[in-house]
């Protein structure tokens, strides 16, 4: 074991046997950084969901951009850029300049699609979306892909008719779900795999007709945990369902979380398959996962979040799916290949080091917005020969200056921290995060003509009329939730339709709003150690020790809920 201090934060973190070889075998140093000032490094290179209107900078027509109008580099429209019809800028290495310094140069000369999304899903009516493909009929999803008539979801994947989802996979007909697998027609729940027709459901599996229920396994008819027959769990939710308001759904959330409070939670949300050898949170169907958060189906993944299908990956963030041998890297995915210190770069890209937004290629280095390329440094043709001498001179020059290793400097992002994913793992005010040079993007003005507030729309849904669909309705928060509340929403048709198809009330927040409450519902990308409530036994674990909640460890947890 390697005990360092780290040079952001100066805690001291441990550089393993494991990861020495790992460091070892893709050829880069030790890192400098703790995993978590790593994270947060790679995070403020993500925009998930904040979008401006702003005109393009190719023809100067109208678009949604996750970029502000008052970026320095030129900005496209997702047509504009797949169509390839523009130069694309190059410069020739210079040793005797610093390599960031260089690569900020064609940084700021090369054009960026509007949003971190695929043609696809623009030609298939899913225009309001980031961070998000091959999608159809989707309306305000981000970090989503494979999804068709989706509203307003976040990480919800392969899914149909989802609205107001958070961390969801192969969903049908939900609303307001969290971290919920395989499962149809559920509302206002939270960790359920293999649910059916059930409503306010926390940590179920394979229940089916459920209402207010916790920790259930293989149930049906039940309601507040009790067990009903058939025919009095159907008059009981008629008569629930009859008068679901807003203020319902508040007092049924209340009772909710009475019940859960008496409900032992597992030390960490990872699968039996995964938990004898992995630690984080959020992991299934994995094997030797370490200090990482929301991995599926994958293996030696260490200081990662969101990882599907990936193998030997260390320090990546989003997605994988598959990828394997990366490094230091952050939107990365669907045949991704020794990708190291990158962001942006898919699909199908291998050999790539501090590249941004390429795609298609092969043996890059420093390249941006490149597609279909291979053996290129700083946007510029070499043969491969000549390609892999000049890759030594450059790594060697970078070392040299103390530049080669790890991933790119903060300034260097196109994102300001606060739109960025880092603000909301790692929140920062104004003042600190300009002392630490990061990029802060004003306020824009929301100067929007308020039609309604809530207190004006009906309590039931079976009182509300297609005139809501004119209105402009002021969030419930007015905007004192944080900068990211819209202050005010509309209702399309396909969200009133659906509200009505389940008799759900009208919602009173922002989408903004909305997917924050949902966000808080999670534990953090934090492990502690703690001890189990029942044994005693020493546990690392995504619950602090200063949380009510009662926490077993695996054997514990899996011996009471069966």
């Amino acid at each position: 074991m390697n005990t360092k201090s780290c040079k952001n934060c100066q805690q001291s973190f441990v550089i393993t046997p494991d990861d020495l070889s790992f460091y070892t075998k893709i050829g880069v140093p030790e890192p400098t950084l703790c995993s978590d000032c790593r994270m947060q490094r790679r995070l403020l290179w993500r925009n998930e969901h904040i979008l401006h209107k702003r005109k393009s900078s190719l023809t100067g027509k109208d678009i949604i951009s996750q970029y502000g109008e008052n970026t320095l580099f030129p900005v496209y429209s997702i047509p504009e850029f797949y169509s390839r019809d523009w130069e694309v800028p190059f410069l020739e290495w210079d040793p005797n300049r610093g390599f960031f310094e260089q690569f900020r140069e064609l940084q700021l000369k090369t054009p960026r699609r509007a949003l971190l999304t695929d043609f696809q899903s623009i030609e298939n009516n899913s225009v309001y979306q980031n961070a998000a493909s091959r999608n159809k009929n989707c309306y305000m999803v981000f970090a989503a892909g494979d999804n068709e008539d989706c509203l307003y979801g976040h990480d919800v994947d392969r899914s149909k008719t989802v609205v107001d989802g958070l961390w969801t996979r192969r969903m049908l007909f939900s609303y307001d779900c969290v971290d919920s697998i395989d499962s149809s027609r559920i509302f206002f729940s939270q960790e359920c795999h293999m649910c059916v027709d059930s409503w306010f459901l926390f940590d179920c599996k394979n229940c089916i007709n459920c209402f207010g229920c916790v920790g259930l396994r293989n149930k049906s008819y039940c309601i507040w945990n009790k067990q009903l027959t058939k025919e009095e769990y159907e008059l009981r939710v008629k008569e629930l369902q009859a008068t679901l308001s807003q203020k319902k759904i508040v007092e049924y959330r209340i009772q909710l979380e009475q019940l859960k409070v008496h409900h032992p939670r597992k030390y960490a949300h990872i699968d039996s398959m995964s938990s004898s050898t992995c630690t984080g949170d959020y992991i299934l169907n994995s094997k030797n996962v370490i200090r990482s958060f929301t991995v599926h189906d994958s293996e030696n993944v260490r200081y990662s979040a969101k990882a599907i299908h990936c193998r030997e990956c260390w320090d990546i963030n989003d997605w994988g799916d598959p990828a394997e041998m990366c490094y230091e890297s952050i939107t990365i995915g669907d045949g991704a290949y020794r990708i190291l210190f990158s962001s942006d770069c898919w699909p199908n890209c291998s050999d790539l080091q501090y590249c941004d937004s390429c795609s298609d290629s092969a043996h890059l280095f420093g390249c941006v917005g490149l597609k279909n390329a291979s053996y290129c440094i700083l946007n510029k043709q070499y043969s491969k020969k000549e390609y892999e001498v000049q890759i030594s001179r450059i790594v060697e020059n970078m070392k040299q200056r103390g530049e080669y290793g790890e991933f790119f400097p903060p300034n260097l992002s196109s994102v300001p921290y606060n739109e960025s994913i880092a603000q909301e793992y790692f929140p920062l005010v104004q003042k600190i995060a300009l002392e630490k040079g990061y990029h802060w993007a004003e306020l824009e003005t929301r100067d929007y003509h308020i039609t309604k507030t809530v207190a004006d729309i009906p309590e039931r849904i079976t009182d509300v009329g297609d005139d809501i669909l004119k209105e402009i309705i002021e969030c419930k928060h007015k905007g004192t939730c944080g900068d990211n509340c819209a202050t005010a929403f509309r209702i399309t048709s396909e969200e009133l339709q659906f509200y009505r198809q389940f008799g759900l009330p009208v919602p009173h927040l922002c989408f903004f709003c909305r997917n924050a409450q949902r966000f808080t519902q999670r534990n953090p990308m934090k492990l502690w150690n703690r001890q189990c409530t029942k044994c005693g036994k020493d546990i690392q674990s995504s619950y602090s020790p200063d949380r009510p909640e009662i926490v077993y460890c695996g054997e514990c947890y899996n011996a009471e809920i069966t």
